[in-house]
C-alpha cells in the first residue's frame, strides 16, 4: 500500500470554537465550486476551515471525475452521518444527565416542602403558647392590680 493511499484513509475531524464537532461540507458557490470545507455542525459559531484535498485527488483531466465526485459525496454523507450520530448520542447522554439532575432537584424540593410544613406547624404551636402566656401575664396583672 502506498503512502498516498494510506493518508487518504485518515479521516480529518475538527472541533469548532463552540466545542462541537465540525462537519465536512462542499461549496456550491461560483468562486469555489466543489471546494470542501469544515464548519460548525449546528451553526452555533463561525468556525470555518478550508479542507486541502490530497494531491492524488486533484487532477487536470476530467476522466473519472464524475465517479470521483459521487464517491466523494458518498464519503462526505457517511462522515456527516457519523458526526450527526455522535452528536445525537452526546445530546442523549446530556438529556439523561439533566433528567437525573431534575429528579434530584425535585427530591430536594419535596424535602424542603416537608421542612417548611414542619416549621410552620412549630411556629403555629409557639404562637399559641405565646398568646397563652400573654393571657396569663395579663390576667396576673389584673389580679395583682386589684389587691
Amino acid at each position: 500500500m502506498s503512502q498516498a493511499s494510506q493518508t487518504s484513509n485518515v479521516k480529518k475531524s475538527y472541533v469548532c470554537h463552540c466545542g462541537n464537532l465540525a462537519m465536512l461540507r462542499t461549496s456550491h458557490t461560483d468562486t469555489n465550486p466543489g471546494r470542501q470545507f469544515f464548519n460548525c455542525a449546528i451553526g452555533a459559531c463561525s468556525f470555518f476551515n478550508l479542507s486541502k484535498l490530497s494531491p492524488e485527488l486533484e487532477t487536470s483531466n476530467f476522466q473519472g471525475f464524475t465517479k470521483f465526485q459521487i464517491l466523494e459525496r458518498l464519503q462526505n454523507s457517511e462522515e456527516n452521518r457519523d458526526l450527526l450520530l455522535s452528536l445525537f448520542k452526546e445530546a442523549e447522554e446530556q438529556r439523561i444527565h439533566f433528567k437525573g439532575l431534575l429528579k434530584d432537584t425535585e427530591k430536594d424540593r419535596d424535602q424542603l416542602k416537608q421542612k417548611l410544613i414542619l416549621a410552620e406547624e412549630k411556629e403555629k404551636g409557639l404562637k399559641i403558647i405565646l398568646y397563652g402566656l400573654l393571657l396569663v401575664v395579663a390576667f396576673w396583672k389584673c389580679v395583682t392590680g386589684m389587691q
